[in-house]
């Protein structure tokens, strides 16, 4: 799980530093970067919401919560596409999905029901992928 998190890092990273233009003019690289994150994040509450599903105490609470991550995502890459040629939307969609992933890692750091092998893993992966973001937020912003 460690490599494959490593990994899925790679999006996170390399749209800033490289700069990837394949897509454009219709993605830019800061779209790609904002669409994953989207993406990671339905996956996070995807997560939470199964282990809410098959624990002995299927929590209404922790399921109407892992809703939140993949409809912030989505909020987040409709602003971040949309203002791809705006420097200060795209900046902004990119911090707003770093904190989006923050709050999402805390939450999932600090539970007890979820394995601890999991939640280990998840601190690297998601400050790394805040790095990631922030960077692509100062490139972006100019």
């Amino acid at each position: 799980m460690t490599w494959l998190g490593g990994l899925g890092l790679i999006p996170f990273l390399a749209p800033p530093v490289l700069r990837i233009d394949w897509f454009e003019p219709v993605l830019s690289w800061s779209s790609l970067q904002v669409v994953y994150a989207a993406a990671i994040l339905s996956f996070l509450g995807g997560v939470r919401a199964a282990q809410a599903v098959f624990s002995e105490d299927c929590r209404s609470d922790t399921l109407i919560l892992a809703m939140a991550p993949p409809l912030v995502g989505w909020a987040l890459a409709a602003v971040g596409v949309m203002g791809q040629t705006e420097p200060k939307l795209a900046a902004d969609a990119l911090l707003g999905m770093a904190a989006a992933l923050a709050a999402q890692g805390v939450w999932d750091v600090t539970s007890k029901s979820l394995p601890e092998w999991y939640r280990q893993l998840r601190l690297p992966l998601t400050a790394m992928a805040c790095v990631g973001l922030v960077i692509g937020a100062a490139v972006a912003g100019g």
